[in-house]
C-alpha cells in the first residue's frame, strides 16, 4: 500500500466531512485545535479541583518501579506515538476552485519528562 499522505500546511484551508445527509465543514486550524483538545482530554485526567490536569499514563510510568522489593528503578522520560484511523473527507485549498477528495489521519507524538526537584 502506497502512503501518499501530505501534511496540511495551511490552517486556512477548509475540510468537508459528509455524514449521511449532513455535511460538516471546518477550517483546518480550528479542526486541529478541536482535535488536540479531545486528545488532551483522553491522556490527561482532572485531579482535585478539576483545574490541575495530570498525565495519567506518564505519571504512572515515570514514577518508576521496584524489582523484587530490592532495587528501585526510576524512569525520567516516556514517549507515546499513535496514528488515527483514516477519515474520508474533502479539502478546499485557499485559492483553489474545487474540492479534493482524500482521507485524513492524525499522527500523535507525546514526550513526557519528569521534573526533578
Amino acid at each position: 500500500m502506497i502512503d501518499n499522505f501530505q501534511l496540511l500546511k495551511s490552517d486556512d484551508d477548509v475540510l468537508l466531512f459528509e455524514e449521511g445527509k449532513f455535511k460538516h465543514t471546518f477550517i483546518v486550524g480550528i479542526f486541529k485545535e478541536l482535535y488536540l483538545e479531545k486528545l488532551k482530554d483522553r491522556i490527561y485526567s482532572r485531579k482535585g479541583n478539576n483545574r490541575d490536569r495530570v498525565l495519567v499514563i506518564f505519571s504512572l510510568l515515570n514514577g518508576g518501579f521496584r524489582v523484587e522489593q530490592k532495587v528501585d528503578i526510576g524512569l525520567n522520560s516516556s514517549k507515546w506515538e499513535s496514528v488515527t484511523e483514516e477519515i474520508e473527507c474533502q479539502l478546499l485549498r485557499l485559492g483553489d476552485s474545487s474540492w479534493q477528495k482524500g482521507r485524513l489521519r492524525f499522527k500523535n507524538y507525546v514526550d513526557f519528562f519528569t521534573r526533578r526537584q
